[in-house]
């Protein structure tokens, strides 16, 4: 069967015409290079692109000779500070600049994000980058036990399922993916996934960090008996107490990623957990303060992402929307790669208190986290100074405690009015991602 599985896998490379396989390969191998090696080559890239940029993307051939900036200026990830920082807004406004000149060279397809703000985003990404994306992914995978073209249930919405047409149908079929759509957490189609699970002999789950937190009180209320390997997390913040819940339920470890296509990043945790390791073939990961300016190792700040592989479409000091911090430690498991030590999140999960001081998600993550009573929570504000929480609870009796939380979280977070509210339901993404903070404040307001 593992024959066929890999077969399909090659199959599916073919049709999208990548080499994810012989990159898996070389990667699992390159993890364990020293550090030193590991930025030296990292470096090389670097150098690499920026040439590239200099010669042929006109956004940064205006840039560079507008600043006096040559290309042997920018020879490691320190010295990408002379060059801006870009975002989505960027991007578009610059949409006929950033381009290669030579884009066509790289057989580049176009792709499209939404992100946690749900605005579309064009962008071009070459059969390269496409094979690499891949080949950490599937590394990252392996880690909870995964090889390619192992059978795996991914549960989730349009960033990673976009579709159930017969092209996609086939797509699952060769990639030995089982579907299950996040935007569906009914009971009843929960109790449908979880007998998929037991008859298809699943032994991984990838999943959005909130669904499969979801699935997991559902097991855990109905006292299901469900053994997995590996439960690998994505796509949103991995709260510790979704984690304990996860772990419980499907009695297995759980292995959180983090990824920005986009960005060129790949990151995953390995069996010691102890922050997530990054694809450092593809991706320079810089972290900076709200001035731009480099921090320390451990400090938490903006991330911004260089893809040393998109050619087509060069994303340089990309900031993606997220804060973390970044460790060059060495971790216990002998992985040269570099980790980020947590990521905490985009900027829209900022809620704003009366004196207009900035309130993280985590916040109220940590907060309710505390109460086995509340199951999930949504925080949504419309006015500076207030906010509404909708709680979901699976024990009725704790209802009486929320008015001493909410006085508590109203005098810690300064906030004029906190409101809470019992539900069922919670609003979510377009990409059927679950929205722990909604923010409809203008921050430039």
């Amino acid at each position: 069967m593992k024959i066929i599985n890999r077969l399909k896998i090659r199959l599916m490379e073919k049709m999208r015409k990548t080499n994810a396989l012989s990159h898996y390969e070389a990667y699992l191998k390159n993890q364990w290079r020293d550090q030193h090696t590991l930025q030296t080559e990292q470096n090389e890239k670097l150098s690499a692109l920026i040439s590239h940029a200099y010669e042929q993307v006109p956004f940064y051939n205006e840039y560079m000779k507008s600043h006096d900036i040559k290309p042997e200026d920018i020879r490691n990830v320190e010295d990408l500070t002379k060059l801006p920082i870009v975002d989505k807004a960027e991007l578009k406004r610059q949409k006929d600049k950033i381009l290669a000149n030579d884009i066509e060279d790289y057989s580049p397809e176009e792709k499209r994000t939404g992100g946690s703000t749900g605005e579309p985003f064009k962008f071009y990404l070459p059969k390269k980058s496409h094979s690499l994306m891949w080949a950490n992914l599937w590394r990252g995978w392996n880690v909870a036990g995964y090889e390619p073209g192992d059978k795996i249930g991914v549960l989730a919405g349009g960033s990673l399922l976009s579709g159930f047409d017969l092209k996609r149908k086939v797509y699952y079929y060769l990639n030995n993916w089982i579907p299950f759509s996040s935007y569906n957490m009914s009971e009843e189609k929960m109790a449908e996934y979880i007998e998929t699970i037991q008859k298809s002999r699943i032994k991984l789950l990838y999943s959005y960090s909130s669904s499969a937190y979801e699935l997991a009180n559902y097991i855990l209320k109905h006292k299901v008996d469900i053994k997995l390997e590996g439960v690998i997390t994505t796509s949103e913040v991995l709260f510790p107490h979704y984690r304990q819940a996860i772990e419980k339920a499907f009695q297995c470890e759980v292995y959180d990623q983090y990824g920005a296509n986009d960005g060129g990043v790949t990151a995953f945790e390995c069996p010691h957990h102890d922050g997530l390791h990054i694809g450092m073939e593809r991706c320079a990961v810089e972290i900076v303060d709200d001035e731009g300016n480099p921090v320390p190792d451990g400090v938490e700040g903006r991330i911004l992402l260089t893809d040393l592989s998109n050619y087509a479409m060069p994303f340089i000091r990309y900031e993606v929307g997220d804060y973390g911090a970044l460790t060059t430690e060495p971790c216990s498991c002998g992985r040269g790669l570099i980790r980020l030590t947590h990521i905490k999140g985009r900027q829209q999960e900022f809620v704003y208190s009366e004196n207009e001081r900035k309130v993280h998600g985590g916040f109220f993550s940590t907060t309710f986290r505390q109460y086995d009573a509340v199951e999930q929570f949504q925080i949504k504000q419309d006015r500076v100074g207030e906010i509404v929480i909708k709680v979901r609870l699976n024990d009725s009796s704790f209802e009486k405690e929320l008015d001493h939380i909410k006085e508590r979280i109203k005098a810690q977070t300064e906030m004029k009015r906190v409101t809470i509210e019992l539900t069922e339901q919670f609003e979510k993404t377009k990409g059927g991602k679950h929205k722990f903070v909604i923010n409809n404040v203008d921050e430039s307001s």
